[in-house]
């Protein structure tokens, strides 16, 4: 399968089991996921199977990425490049001027593909201290990052 088949969209309230499956496939926290659903993308295949999955949780401005996973046998097909690029795309178009995140795993990724950056966790922690990912232990040893969008709302020049 390629990433040219696999289509990326919102998710639906039906969705929500399959994504709790795939992030305990992968070993991502599930916390959290339910409430802040309404932030999430999916990547499902050309018959339907959803493959992958990425979560946006808005904080004003600031916009922490989670929960960016793909069906272990899908890996490596372009399918989570496809979904971080559309999660990036759709928050700078809702005037998200930074995104963050917490790795454990995946920071070069992060950074080659994306161009986040490692930054200090301490300037953001009242800004995200109400995200259940934010404040899981097992999260607190996980490298930050950011990235600053350009949004509509940011003058060229």
């Amino acid at each position: 399968m390629t990433a040219q088949l696999v289509t990326i969209e919102k998710a639906s309230p039906e969705c929500l089991d399959d994504v709790l499956e795939i992030l305990s496939r992968v070993n991502l926290p599930r916390d959290g996921v339910k409430e802040r659903f309404g932030g999430f993308l999916i990547a499902r295949s050309g018959r339907g199977k959803i493959l992958g999955c990425v979560g946006l949780e808005r904080h004003g401005e600031l916009g922490l990425l989670r929960s960016a996973a793909v069906l272990p046998e899908y890996q490596g097909q372009w399918i989570g490049n496809k979904l971080v690029l559309e999660l990036l795309k759709q928050a700078a178009s809702e005037d998200v001027t930074e995104v963050v995140l917490l790795t454990t795993t995946a920071k070069e990724y992060f950074q080659n593909k994306f161009g986040f950056k490692e930054a200090t966790r301490s300037d953001y922690e009242k800004r995200l201290a109400n995200s259940p990912e934010w404040n899981l232990p097992r999260c607190s040893s996980a490298v930050f990052m950011t990235l600053k969008l350009k949004t509509k709302a940011t003058p060229i020049g």
